[in-house]
């Protein structure tokens, strides 16, 4: 295992900065890099190519690579349905971003999907029988800890003028992340209740649609961020983890909210049917749901600590630190490499 080398090719890694995926491979750099596994970005020199994007870089390092008969694992962080509703034209493109992933995936010795979910998606929808391995993308639990956090309290709190309990979420920008939903929580609760509501994430103007702009510019109840360097300190700064996403392949951030033993609200999505509603979290099926669920959290803090508590809990038996995803990681890559005979070309 130790003369392993496998190739994080990650030419779009730069330009996705601040979201899921760039998280995802940053993780994933870091994770292999502790262990016995030698990780390069020289597409001349590896025994497996790990790719994160479906990008025509990654797809002519994968040509390459079969001609060498090197094996390919691909991941599958993005999927049509959750390229609808993000970027300008996301929604027209859907389908044809639908094809060229079964072809993309298609190439791919063994696929890594985050979650089952994801996974039951490929196969019905896609027609995807290539092997899929389940891995979460993980996150490295230590880093939230109960002390790092509460340094970190009031950074942004003062920062950006967060007073109260405060509502937040950490996500790009997008309508499928659940915006207008968020927007709609604080506009009716806000100045009810001595709370602040904040977003944390990146904004990309130049490719957010005209109707998602005006989305967040013309209203004054959730405070948007922008991109934050200091992630710790985002989550530090809230009180209760709103995400009312349509649409993930799992949320790191859900992970990370969880793994800072915030309590969380989600919509009521079967990629999160692994969190029980009313045991480790609340969950919503529209703005009126969400609005009582998050009245129900303001006005209960000790049903937020026992949720919180319990989903802390379930995050760490299904195996979601980045220990135990090494470990798999590990396994993948040394049956890919005992059954070369068997690569796909």
């Amino acid at each position: 295992m130790a003369n392993i080398t496998v190739c994080l090719y990650t030419p779009m890694k730069d330009l996705m900065a601040g979201n899921g995926i760039s998280s995802a491979i940053t993780q994933q750099i870091s994770m292999l890099k502790t262990s016995k596994i030698n990780v390069t970005s020289d597409t001349a020199d590896f025994d497996i190519l790990h790719i994160n994007t479906p990008d025509p870089f990654s797809l002519y390092a994968i040509y390459e690579a079969k001609l060498r008969k090197k094996p390919v694992v691909i991941h599958t962080h993005i999927s049509a349905e959750d390229f609808r509703n993000s970027f300008i034209f996301s929604n027209s493109l859907s389908p044809v971003v639908k094809d060229y992933l079964k072809y993309f995936y298609g190439l791919a010795d063994t696929l890594v999907c985050p979650s089952e979910y994801t996974k039951k998606l490929l196969v019905e929808q896609y027609n995807i029988t290539k092997p899929i391995k389940v891995i979460s993308n993980g996150i490295k639990i230590e880093r939230f800890k109960d002390k790092i956090l509460r340094a970190k309290r009031d950074i942004y709190r003062k920062k950006f003028n967060l007073n109260g309990k405060v509502v937040f979420c950490c996500a790009g920008v997008f309508e499928r992340k659940g915006l207008s939903a968020f927007i709609n929580v604080a506009k009716t609760l806000k100045n009810k209740n001595k709370v602040s509501f904040v977003w944390f994430g990146k904004i990309l103007p130049l490719l957010t649609p005209a109707t998602t702009l005006k989305t967040y510019i013309n209203q004054k109840n959730v405070i948007f961020t922008d991109y934050v360097e200091d992630i710790q300190a985002a989550y530090a700064s809230g009180d209760i983890f709103l995400f009312p996403t349509r649409e993930e392949n799992q949320g790191i951030a859900l992970l990370e909210a969880i793994a800072s033993k915030k309590p969380v609200i989600v919509r009521n999505i079967e990629v999160f049917d692994w969190l029980v509603d009313g045991v480790d979290c609340l969950k919503a099926k529209n703005d009126k749901e969400f609005i009582a669920k998050t009245k129900i959290l303001l006005n209960n803090h000790r049903l937020g600590e026992k949720l919180a508590e319990n989903a802390y809990k379930k995050l760490i038996s299904e195996g979601h630190d980045l220990k135990n995803i090494e470990k798999k990681y590990r396994e993948m890559y040394t049956n890919l490499l005992k059954n070369r005979s068997d690569l796909c070309v």
